[in-house]
């Protein structure tokens, strides 16, 4: 996906879409405030009569650090505005990915995206275990299983 030229709007656009298949009720694109770039997604899913909010973001950075490297020479407005279609390309394919499980009944859609699971406006389940120390909970669930 290095290579692509679609632009990062067009694949929100068919990330919306995906979500929407797999039985988001609400979709909305996030947008970074200093740039205002698309930063993520958020959308919201019935699971057992409840509205679940999501967060999923569209990291940037890591994707243009592969692109850019360590180049001095390179034109870092272009590189940055590849790396954007880059990133977004490459969640549009994990989300592909995911809805092809959730269409076979492989797995249940709040299943699949569980870590963005938005426990309150700034993070995610993901986001607080790390905060917590996701090495302590896995100790605690070990622990807990023990006769």
């Amino acid at each position: 996906m290095g290579t692509t030229e679609i632009p990062a709007q067009r694949t929100i656009g068919e990330i919306q879409s995906l979500l929407v298949r797999a039985g988001a009720l609400q979709v909305l694109t996030s947008y970074d405030p200093k740039t205002r770039e698309p930063s993520g997604l958020c959308f919201t899913l019935d699971v057992k009569g409840m509205t679940i909010p999501f967060k999923l973001p569209a990291r940037i950075e890591p994707i243009y650090k592969i692109i850019h490297g360590d180049s001095w020479n390179r034109d870092k407005a272009k590189d940055m505005e590849q790396a954007k279609r880059v990133a977004w390309r490459q969640l549009y394919r994990w989300i592909q990915a995911q809805v092809a499980l959730i269409e076979c009944g492989m797995v249940e859609t709040a299943e699949v995206f569980y870590p963005y699971l938005q426990i309150n406006p700034e993070q995610t389940v993901y986001e607080r275990a790390i905060a917590d120390g996701i090495e302590r909970l896995a100790l605690m669930e070990n622990n807990e299983s023990e006769p």
